[in-house]
């Protein structure tokens, strides 16, 4: 969202693939990002530079960084405690069968 916002601020249009490349590397960049403080600012550049947005334009976005930091890290927590009770409740359904 942060590099379709900013494209939008400077006018550079980013077509559809540019787009669909903006989506792939944020999926990319994010998977190994969760545990990491701040790892929005690293992705956002990875981003930025994959479709040629300046990246000096991420300190607009340091003003927000922070709030948006706590949602990602809200939704992580939130991911990570949905898997180990799903883990948790077929462990027990599996235990019961053997019993």
């Amino acid at each position: 969202m942060s590099a379709l916002f900013i494209s939008q601020m400077i006018g550079i249009d980013l077509g559809l693939p540019q787009q669909i490349l903006v989506v792939l590397t944020s999926v990319v960049a994010s998977v190994g990002a969760a545990g990491i403080p701040e790892a929005g600012l690293v992705t956002m550049t990875l981003v930025f530079n994959a479709v040629g947005l300046p990246t000096q334009y991420i300190a607009l976005l340091l003003t927000v960084d922070w709030f948006l930091d706590r949602c990602r890290t809200a939704i992580n927590v939130m991911g990570d405690t949905t898997v180990s009770c799903l883990l948790d409740g077929h462990e027990r359904a599996t235990e019961t069968r053997l019993s």
